[in-house]
């Protein structure tokens, strides 16, 4: 079994790149839904009302709320990168592909490089990378205190095996990933 990080910063287009894997038929593992399945949980229900209070527990004003308070985010990605890796392998003893993707972006953050055969960096201009997140509904403020919270795109382009630069059309991405298989099969 060989498994592949897909890492990049916000708005880089990891899920976009995901969603063509899929549509191949490949596994994939997304870090970020494995996150939001683990807040549904009543552990992390209760430890986010305990620490950063109940109106917190709306997803959206929790995310605002750590990407302006940058010791708080350190206290809650503390609390939950164990069961988040605990809940990827899990993820991954469940499949039985011979090719697992996982979509993370804080594979280097998280000093989880030792996990991967490979790892895919998808990089795209820092003007795109803001406008995509606007158009996820962050403000530009907001967007950038994101990018500024992950490590620089080139430091991970540095420490990755393969990279996707995503500066162009969906089609000229599918172009990219679908080469990227060729070269990894």
């Amino acid at each position: 079994m060989k498994l592949i990080a897909i890492t990049g910063n916000a708005g880089s287009g990891k899920t976009t790149i995901s969603n063509i894997l899929r549509e191949k038929g490949y596994f994939v593992i997304d870090a970020d839904k494995v996150v939001h399945k683990l807040l549904e949980s009543q552990e992390i229900k209760n430890f986010i009302k305990q620490t950063f209070g109940e109106e917190f527990l709306d997803r959206k004003k929790l995310s605002d709320y750590l990407f302006k308070n940058p010791e708080k985010m350190d206290i809650y990605e503390s609390f939950i990168r164990q069961k988040v890796i605990k809940a990827i392998n899990e993820e991954i003893l469940k499949s039985n592909s011979e090719i697992i993707f996982i979509d993370a972006a804080l594979v280097f953050e998280y000093g989880l490089e030792y996990m991967f055969d490979k790892i895919i960096c998808v990089i795209a201009d820092e003007k795109k990378l803001i406008e995509r997140l606007k158009n996820k509904g962050y403000s530009e403020d907001t967007a950038r205190m994101i990018l500024l919270r992950q490590m620089p795109q080139n430091e991970k382009a540095k420490r990755s095996h393969i990279i996707i630069e995503n500066n162009g059309t969906i089609e000229e991405l599918k172009e990219k990933v679908l080469k990227l298989l060729l070269n990894l099969i």
